[in-house]
């Protein structure tokens, strides 16, 4: 017998309550209020476009508003942090405690590809992630910028203003003064004798 929407949706708040009854967990895990039309990039220019085509494809939004997902940042020192890189940003939720489970993908493959970024499910890695405290408050306030707030990243977007040597970032009005730094350069090469 072939499942129905509404049955895998009972089943997905059941694994979850399962979860978060197993794990002891105090709160829930995600955002218990955030709607989809929230994130819609003509909502605010910060927010992605590819990112919210990946959340409404692949994520988990309860009926009464609220989503599973959110954002971690792998901690450094693990072996995790060796296969993606320290402080790499992952977005999904922690899942069956007795795999020590993730579904979820690297939030820049979201950023990058949308839907198209799929979604994965990695045994072990849960306790090798820290969640992002506040991470879609902040995307609701700043967009972009709170997965870039050190403003090194380039984005599909205008994100600045500029006036002179002075910039401002149009999602979260952070001011940078441009450096000019001198540097002497020699170019060899080799001629034929």
């Amino acid at each position: 017998m072939a499942l129905t929407e509404k049955d895998l949706i009972e089943l997905r708040d059941e694994r979850h309550a399962d979860y978060m009854h197993e794990a002891r967990t105090t709160r829930a895990i995600g955002h218990l209020t955030l709607t989809l039309k929230q994130l819609a990039p003509s909502v605010s220019a910060s927010f992605s476009p590819n990112l919210h085509r990946w959340m409404r494809e692949k994520a988990h939004f309860y009926k009464g508003g609220g989503v599973l997902q959110t954002v971690y940042r792998i901690k450094s020192n693990t072996s995790l942090a060796k296969d993606f890189g320290a402080d790499t940003l992952m977005i999904g939720y922690p899942d069956s405690p007795d795999e020590n489970g993730f579904s979820g993908i690297r939030l820049m493959a979201a950023l990058c590809n949308g839907s198209k970024a799929g979604r994965f499910y990695y045994i072990g890695i849960a306790t090798m992630l820290e969640e992002v405290e506040g991470f879609w408050d902040n995307y609701l306030k700043v967009g972009r910028c709170a997965i870039d707030p050190a403003h090194r990243e380039s984005f599909m977007a205008d994100r600045y203003t500029m006036d002179g040597d002075t910039r401002m970032c149009l999602w979260c009005g952070a001011k940078h003064e441009r450096v000019m730094t001198p540097r002497t350069v020699f170019d060899e090469s080799w001629n034929s004798l």
